[in-house]
Formats: C-alpha cells, sequence, structure tokens
C-alpha cells in the first residue's frame, strides 16, 4: 500500500472538486446576471418569457454540478483523513 499516492489522489479529487465548483459558481452568477440584464432591457412579454425558459436548465444543470463538486471534495477530504490515518498507524508501529 503506498500512502503517499493515496494522499496525491485526495489531493487531485480537492483541485478538481475545486476547479468545478468554480466554474459552476461562475456559470450560476453569469446566467444570473443576464437574466436579469434581459429583463431589464426589454419590456416586451415574449422576451422575458423567452429567458425565463431558457435560463432554469443551465442554472439547473450549474447547481447539479455545483453539489456533485461538494461531494467529490468531501469523498477527497475523506480519503486524505484515511490515508493519514494510516500513515499514523505505520508510524506506531515502526516506532
Amino acid at each position: 500500500m503506498q500512502i503517499s499516492s493515496a494522499v496525491n489522489s485526495g489531493l487531485q479529487g480537492l483541485q478538481q472538486a475545486n476547479d468545478t465548483a468554480n466554474r459552476a459558481a461562475s456559470d450560476i452568477a453569469q446566467a444570473t446576471t443576464a437574466r436579469e440584464e434581459k429583463s431589464e432591457s426589454g419590456n416586451d412579454l415574449e422576451s422575458t418569457e423567452t429567458v425565463n425558459k431558457a435560463q432554469p436548465a443551465s442554472l439547473t444543470d450549474s447547481a447539479v454540478k455545483l453539489k456533485a463538486a461538494e461531494a467529490q471534495a468531501n469523498t477527497s477530504a475523506q480519503s486524505i483523513k484515511t490515508a493519514d490515518g494510516n500513515l499514523g498507524t505505520l508510524i506506531d508501529v515502526r516506532a
């Protein structure tokens, strides 16, 4: 068992989760801003309905990606904790 690779895998997972969360949060912010700009610029009912129909899917997808990133981060953190505990046990056994 290579503990360093388990820690590295956990760290890579945390980095990927962070990148995914940042992209999803950025997408949510952009979609919300675009929706507000479109609804402020046009008083036309048809354009408002189009904006309302177009945005929920991308917001939903981004929210799901954000939640998946959270789960990935939690799992990666648990991997690091487990590897750390195993390393501590190995050090105790060797001492």
